[in-house]
């Protein structure tokens, strides 16, 4: 039994912070792109990846003591797996992946767009506010914050001052017929040849 509650132990020491840190990350992303955003997000993102590596490796630590943790406790030798599963399976990688926006405003718009890293990832909340997430590499990212508001199918955004990216700022955009969010202006041979560049609302075409 000592041998079976120590890798329980392990597991709960290991597994907790860092599951915590994943639940909050997107809260944390936003901290620390207000204190420092590439520093902050690169010792972020190293923490996820070494925290991965570490639980992985306690996991297959477990997996070589199980017989004999089963001949020790029996059924209970299952829980450190347990553990190690419920953290893998809320990395920042993994698409099962819960968060602390359960606690945020419901999420009335998302929109998507492809980029060398991923997606970024554009939220409309129904209290009025909007993030967007530019996805960097190594679980890296840039923020843009502010608040949001539609007359049919324009969207009037008001970004936040003091958040730093490189992305391109359109504050007035007009959904189209196949759901892009088309900044409102723009030349038409330039919509033509950059259109892959733009949002795309999820679930949302002009009625």
């Amino acid at each position: 039994m000592q041998q079976n509650t120590k890798e329980i132990r392990n597991a709960l020491l290991g597994c907790v912070p860092y599951f915590l840190i994943i639940f909050f990350l997107d809260d944390l992303d936003r901290l620390l792109c207000s204190v420092h955003s590439h520093l902050g997000n690169l010792m972020l993102a190293l923490y996820m990846i070494i925290g991965t590596v570490i639980i992985l490796s306690m996991l297959i630590h477990s997996i070589k003591d199980f017989k004999s943790n089963c001949k020790e406790a029996g059924n209970k030798a299952i829980w450190p797996f347990v553990i190690y599963a419920i953290a893998i399976l809320n990395s920042n990688w993994s698409p099962l992946r819960i968060s602390s926006e359960i606690f945020h405003s419901k999420i009335t718009h998302r929109a998507y767009r492809k980029s060398s890293h991923g997606y970024d990832n554009l939220k409309m909340h129904e209290d009025g506010k909007f993030d967007i997430r530019y996805q960097g590499p190594i679980g890296m990212s840039d923020w843009q914050y502010g608040i949001w508001h539609h007359r049919g199918d324009t969207f009037y955004l008001q970004y936040e001052t003091g958040y730093d990216t490189a992305a391109l700022k359109p504050d007035t955009l007009a959904l189209t017929a196949d759901g892009v969010l088309v900044p409102v202006g723009i030349p038409a041979d330039t919509l033509t040849l950059y259109r892959q560049y733009f949002f795309r609302m999820r679930g949302k075409k002009k009625s």
